[in-house]
């Protein structure tokens, strides 16, 4: 399952980590039940704005996956206005 969010490198390894998983390599994050690869991606271009993405691509059962992604949308939702 591949992902694209909006926030920096180093605040997804956070999350990841926040969820259970460790730094096994460089820009791999894992738990028993799963494996995340987290690395830079294009970025999204708004006119002049330039917003930078990460690509998140997760294995592991697809239940447990279900849950995690439910797990990250809500800690990388932001307020705004």
């Amino acid at each position: 399952m591949k992902l694209t969010y909006g926030i920096p490198l180093w605040l997804m390894k956070k999350y990841l980590a926040d969820l259970g998983a460790t730094e096994v390599e460089e820009n791999v994050m894992q738990t028993d039940d799963w494996t995340a690869k987290v690395a830079k991606g294009e970025p999204h271009r708004l006119g002049s704005l330039v917003v930078g993405r990460i690509d998140v691509e997760l294995s592991g059962d697809p239940d447990v996956l279900d849950n995690l992604v439910e797990k990250l949308h809500w800690k990388t939702m932001r307020g705004g206005g």
